[in-house]
């Protein structure tokens, strides 16, 4: 059986050859023919690299005898971490901008009730904010801190509790973080 060759595949041939040689050559080469010295640029780009994993919804249960509502969370992060570097990971947002407590990290938000439309105030505690290098000792505040690992994500608990509920309602709110990378040499 004889090929039919045209003028198209022989083009698309050689383009696709043209392309595997071109990524087989390093880029901006110097080629020499005699003896001497050369110079060659060095270049290491180091950067932390990590991943923060958040509830995509937490459930409220209620308690007749306490007449609250509350549930709980787990934020996870995991990866590699520059020595002088963190991750934080805050709740910043229920309803409205939450007010930071005071004796520790918890925060006061509210829900909003769906027929009544009445607000429930709720404290979100997340004792634990900051990730940070395994092998890292900070010189204060231990509590505060955990350790991240490369491969596995390392989770911190975190509670929503509301005060005491007076009405019946379907309460609902969004709760957002906040989360980044940080340096961390000043908590050393």
């Amino acid at each position: 059986m004889k090929k039919n060759w045209t003028k198209k595949g022989i083009t698309a041939i050689l383009l696709a050859a043209a392309a595997v040689l071109t990524f087989a050559v390093p880029a901006m080469a110097e080629e020499y023919s005699t003896d001497g010295t050369a110079e060659c640029s060095v270049t290491a780009r180091v950067v932390s690299t990590y991943t923060v994993s958040i509830p995509a919804a937490v459930s409220l249960d209620y308690d007749k005898e306490s007449g609250t509502l509350s549930g709980s969370y787990r934020i996870g992060v995991k990866g590699d971490l520059l020595p002088d570097q963190m991750v934080q990971v805050v709740p910043i947002q229920l309803k409205e901008t939450l007010a930071a407590g005071t004796g520790g990290e918890y925060y006061q938000g509210v829900l909003t009730g769906e027929k009544t439309k009445k607000q429930l105030p709720v404290t979100v505690t997340q004792q634990v904010t900051r990730w940070i290098p395994t092998g890292t000792e900070p010189s204060w505040g231990e509590e505060r801190f955990t350790r991240i690992s490369g491969s596995d994500f390392v989770y911190v608990d975190g509670s929503i509790v509301s005060d005491k509920l007076e009405e019946a309602d379907t309460y609902s709110g969004t709760l957002v973080f906040a989360f980044g990378l940080e340096d961390y040499e000043w908590w050393q």
